[in-house]
């Protein structure tokens, strides 16, 4: 089976994309932001991390590498899981966040969601908790020795969940990784960055790495 690229198309109202949009330009121009002076960013944009060969699957059940991400758009990628308490639930907040304060330039922003605990986070379950933020973004699963190599591979470091003393462990870290259009790493957001300095950003990201 020939697998699909990821695709994403943020819904706009042609007044709230205008509203937003001239937000967006009005606040990257006031603060002229710059991936390489944003102490939250790892800018990798001149040697990008390469891509990682691991395969794994869409939820939709397509089978899918890293370097099947979409040709003309950026992807911001994160590895975490459905039952995650805290960072998970607030990093894919803040990313849809981030995409609605950039306006316009969210239509050049892909987001991926790689489960780290695929025992439990079904295709459904995955893609059910994924539309409580936006039906847009997407889910990727796969074997948990795969997920832990792929990870590795943009330096992010997860372990394969286990459970001790009837409490269940899933460890992972919580950087959103920056793809190029062929799967490369160009850059990494810390984790714990807020909605605003990720939108900030999105719009010098666009034009420096498309």
């Amino acid at each position: 089976m020939t697998p699909r690229p990821l695709r994403s198309a943020r819904r706009w109202t042609t007044t709230t994309a205008a509203v937003a949009a001239l937000l967006a330009l009005t606040t990257a121009c006031s603060t002229g932001a710059s991936p390489s002076d944003a102490e939250y960013y790892l800018d990798l944009s001149d040697d990008p991390m390469p891509a990682s060969t691991a395969e794994l699957t869409t939820v939709d059940g397509d089978p899918w590498t890293f370097s099947d991400v979409a040709d003309d758009r950026l992807t911001l990628l994160f590895f975490g899981y459905t039952s995650c308490p805290d960072v998970c639930p607030m990093t894919m907040a803040d990313i849809n966040l981030a995409l609605d304060e950039a306006g316009g330039t969210a239509e050049d922003f892909d987001v991926v969601m790689v489960s780290t605990d695929p025992a439990r986070d079904t295709d459904e379950q995955l893609r059910s908790w994924l539309d409580r933020f936006d039906p847009d973004f997407q889910g990727v699963r796969g074997d948990i020795a795969a997920t832990v190599g792929a990870a590795a591979d943009y330096g992010i470091a997860i372990e394969a969940p286990e459970e001790t003393d009837g409490e269940y462990l899933v460890t992972h870290g919580g950087r959103i990784v920056v793809l190029l259009p062929d799967g490369r790493a160009a850059g990494m957001f810390d984790e714990g960055t807020e909605s605003d300095q990720i939108a900030e950003l999105l719009p010098t990201l666009r034009d420096e790495l498309l």
